[in-house]
């Protein structure tokens, strides 16, 4: 059986990588979001063009989901280790 310890350290592992994946995916949205802007001003009048830059936002849109999921993730880790340090 692992110690409290031992599992405050793995806790303390998930939380850093679930920051690290959080501001990955949220820099990948950000870039996205902006590209989605700018070939949506390129594709004007082309409804082919329009439907590409929907599903862009919507990629976007899932992007900042999975980073707000990883935050979300983030902040229960923390408050698994302060219930451990008890």
């Amino acid at each position: 059986m692992a110690s409290i310890q031992e599992l405050s350290n793995e806790v303390m592992s998930i939380k850093q990588t679930s920051d690290q994946l959080a501001q990955m995916v949220g820099a990948a949205n950000t870039s996205l979001a902006s590209q989605s802007s700018m070939i949506s001003n390129m594709v004007q009048g082309s409804q082919s063009g329009q439907e590409a830059v929907m599903s862009l936002i919507v990629a976007a849109r899932s992007l900042a989901d999975a980073a707000s999921a990883m935050k979300a993730l983030s902040r229960t880790c923390d408050e698994c280790i302060a219930n451990l340090d008890k």
